[in-house]
């Protein structure tokens, strides 16, 4: 394959965005060969009120993209033997009470748990995604809930409840927190010096303000001050995001056998034999999809003004990250069109 640096290309990855206004929020973009070959731009303001512009080191918030790095976590937890993917929740998060004693973190990963989503607890609870909302009251929610939403292990349900109960595992398991468990064992050694946890609200950390546009037409800030950790709170750059896309082959952290478990997809049946129901192709944190005859690891992310997809192509050892600050902004679409002009030019 060749993957030479290729003007044209680039041109046309550009011109995807040349409708987007360079005075709203916009995003960043990247499609980084690990040879090194890379098209990257931005458009758009990471701050309105300050007409601060996006550039491709604009730390964004990306939601639920962050799944995978929870994941990972917990596979470095079982190469050192302080947890296994067959342990209870309730090994690590007792409160839950007797109903949850069938999960497993193998459940939470691949989202057959049962377990009824926070969010829809907290909506329950008229608490609206701008209120303040702590982990420990979500916790509360899910004690106080005590009902499954399915039978254990018979349907794929996305929930964020499952890698939320991750980050608790991870926290007791390691003895810190996420956010000093994922700075320490991913982060630092893989030189994502751009990429933290926030897991406390306001930050000091300069990041693009999340956007969404009121009825009057004119944007305003949208962000969320929820506390939550794992099932999403990883906040990076595009650039940081290829760093880690290269460790999905490398296993420069974690190692090579680990990192290709990251790729492998849940059972297809249910403990009792019976197929699951509504069954995705979900492994660790990804969706292992087949996109432009090419075997890809991706997913998505949308909280509050922010919207971020990520796409890894192992065989073609390319990476490709789109992330915004407005709330009706499609990354997944820009991605798969930078993906296939990519890919498209380098199979000439």
């Amino acid at each position: 394959m060749n993957t030479t640096y290729n003007e044209k290309t680039h041109t046309s990855i550009k011109q995807l965005f040349n409708k987007l206004s360079p005075k709203g929020p916009g995003c960043a973009y990247i499609a980084s060969f690990d040879s090194g070959v890379t098209y990257k731009g931005a458009v758009g303001l990471a701050s309105i009120e300050e007409s601060l512009p996006i550039t491709t080191t604009t730390i964004f918030n990306i939601a639920s993209v962050s799944k995978q790095f929870t994941a990972f976590s917990i596979l470095l937890l079982e190469q050192e033997g302080k947890l296994s993917l067959d342990d209870s929740i309730l090994k690590f998060v007792p409160s839950l009470g007797a109903y949850a004693e069938p999960v497993t973190l193998r459940h939470l990963i691949h989202h057959t748990s049962g377990l009824v989503d926070y969010m829809e607890l907290a909506e329950a609870a008229n608490i609206k995604d701008t209120d303040k909302l702590t982990a420990e009251e979500s916790l509360e929610h899910l004690i106080n809930h005590q009902a499954a939403s399915f039978p254990v292990g018979t349907k794929f349900e996305y929930s964020n409840t499952g890698y939320f109960l991750l980050s608790q595992v991870i926290e007791k398991a390691s003895g810190k927190s996420h956010r000093e468990f994922a700075k320490e064992r991913i982060f630092e050694p893989l030189h994502m010096n751009d990429t933290t946890i926030v897991d406390c609200y306001p930050t000091t950390m300069s990041i693009a303000s999340g956007y969404l546009k009121n009825e009057q037409g004119a944007y305003e800030i949208y962000e969320s001050p929820w506390e939550h950790t794992g099932d999403g709170a990883v906040h990076t750059t595009v650039e940081d995001l290829v760093k880690w896309g290269e460790n999905l082959t490398t296993g420069t952290v974690g190692g090579k056998e680990l990192v290709q478990r990251m790729s492998e997809t849940g059972p297809k049946i249910s403990p009792t034999g019976e197929t699951i129901i509504d069954n995705e192709d979900y492994a660790f944190g990804l969706e292992h999809t087949e996109d432009f005859g090419c075997r890809c690891l991706r997913h998505s992310g949308g909280w509050a003004g922010y919207r971020s997809y990520f796409m890894r192509f192992p065989e073609d050892r390319l990476s490709v990250a789109v992330l915004s600050n407005c709330d009706e902004f499609d990354p997944d679409e820009y991605a798969h069109k930078i993906a296939k002009i990519v890919l498209e030019k380098t199979e000439e």
